[in-house]
């Protein structure tokens, strides 16, 4: 097998004055902490035949990838290297540091701007987002000039710090993997990159910043690379990660924070925090991936991969709780009013957040799930990668289900999110109906993590 790893920077020039996702800010971008970047690992393989087999993975530093953009990357990058859309994979790492690109945080100034940007703000950031595009195309090529002759291994470890929170749940105490996809060169042994994979969500820096960032995972980058001088690769890849906030000003009082939990969400982190959570898990993925003993890698690899398409409804959940009311009128008010006046309003925008089709008063939203698959072998052993996406942020119990029920065991399977599409937090039904909160506004609709983790179940038989 082969691997190659590429990085580019897709830090406008003009990024000051730029609307920034994932708050509801005050103001718009007013400078910059850190760069954000796009980052290629591409794998190949030949079979018998001499036939080229690839995969192509691209993670980005944004907040959320809309389907029409991932299909419209893939689609450039054929034009360029001989590989199929359901082998390329477009990932973002959830950073709420980085540009809006659908249009519904155009408006700073709170909540009810941002309602109005998802009525009203049809994408305006074109020019950024081709740009963006071919400088994406331009590294995927570059990547077939670079494939090195290589072997895999992949493992995983339990972070217990206290570093991540169920925000929802903190009495949890929640855990994490930290699992790390590792690449040797044939010739020299010497490692050539890794792939991070980690649950929590990008806000190490609160709702205060105003500042252009990667969060964690670009320092977590960042400090592998000065570790190593420069001489590995390192790409992060969000795990499940919808109900999971790092730990920064809330502290660890857990029973308190149970009766508290805005003290989760308003979180005042600050680039220390960003810093010090990107640097130690940067450190400890370096540390796991050398401490893979070499009788562990794999030369031989077969690559495979499966994608599905589908539509999820927009729909609510027959039931009567606490939380019914609160609930059935946020429901009502996306059904029949925001996502009807998004559509008229938005004149089919080129980069649309949302997949929608509309017959009479019934809407779906059409999205996108992939699997693939890494068979590596040597001469007296085998073993099986298993790599799934979600086209959201899927909720801790839902990720953890579905790493069971993976076909090649937990150990062996990672959760890639945000990939592809965002169209929904990826809830559990008590989560909605029980609990309630915030989560549930943003999202398609209430029974998207219910389908998603279906149809992801259905794609493993």
């Amino acid at each position: 097998m082969k691997v190659a790893f590429g990085k580019v920077n897709i830090t406008p020039k003009d990024y000051i004055g730029k609307a920034m996702a994932g708050y509801t800010r005050a103001e718009p971008c007013l400078g910059k902490l850190d760069d954000i970047h796009a980052y290629g690992i591409l794998l190949e393989e030949k079979n018998i035949n001499n036939n080229c087999n690839r995969l192509l993975f691209i993670s980005t530093d944004l907040l959320k990838i809309p389907l029409s953009l991932s299909e419209y990357i893939k689609d450039r990058i054929q034009k360029f290297i001989s590989i199929n859309p359901e082998q390329i994979l477009i990932h973002a790492t959830h950073t709420h540091s980085s540009f809006d690109l659908t249009g519904e945080f155009y408006w700073p100034g709170g909540v009810l701007n941002v309602i109005k940007g998802i009525m009203f703000g049809a994408n305006r950031n074109d020019k950024y987002l081709v740009w963006m595009s071919k400088k994406i195309v331009k590294m995927v090529s570059q990547l077939v000039k670079e494939l090195i002759p290589c072997k895999i291994a992949w493992t995983k470890k339990q972070i217990d710090e206290n570093i991540i929170i169920n925000r929802r749940h903190p009495t949890r105490r929640s855990k994490s993997d930290l699992g790390v996809i590792a690449f040797r060169n044939l010739k020299d042994n010497n490692l050539i990159g890794i792939i991070i994979n980690f649950s929590c969500h990008p806000t190490t820096l609160s709702f205060l910043n105003n500042k252009l960032s990667a969060d964690f995972p670009g320092r977590i980058v960042f400090k592998i690379q000065k570790l190593t001088k420069g001489r590995v690769n390192a790409v992060f890849f969000n795990s499940y990660a919808g109900d999971l906030n790092p730990i920064t000003t809330c502290g660890t009082n857990f029973e308190n924070l149970k009766n508290n939990i805005t003290l989760i969400y308003d979180q005042l982190g600050t680039y220390k925090h960003t810093k010090s959570i990107g640097y130690f898990l940067g450190k400890q993925a370096l540390n796991l991936a050398q401490s893979i003993p070499n009788e562990d890698y794999f030369e031989n690899v077969e690559l495979g991969s499966y994608i599905k398409k589908f539509w999820i409804p927009m729909k609510d959940f027959k039931y009567f709780s606490k939380t019914w009311l609160k609930n059935k009128l946020l429901f009502l008010l996306k059904k029949y009013f925001l996502i009807p006046v998004t559509i008229i309003s938005g004149k089919n925008p080129n980069f649309s957040a949302f997949h929608i089709k509309y017959k009479g008063l019934k809407a779906k939203c059409n999205t996108i799930i992939q699997y693939f698959k890494i068979k590596a072998s040597s001469d007296s052993k085998s073993k099986i990668l298993g790599i799934m996406t979600a086209p959201g942020e899927l909720f801790e119990e839902i990720g953890k289900n579905l790493l069971e029920k993976s076909p090649t065991g937990k150990d062996n399977s990672f959760i890639f999110q945000n990939s592809n599409d965002w169209i929904s937090y990826l809830f559990p039904t008590y989560e909605y109906i029980e609990v309630g909160g915030y989560e549930p506004f943003p999202s398609f609709s209430p029974v998207s993590g219910v389908y998603v983790e279906k149809e992801i179940l259905k794609l493993f038989e």
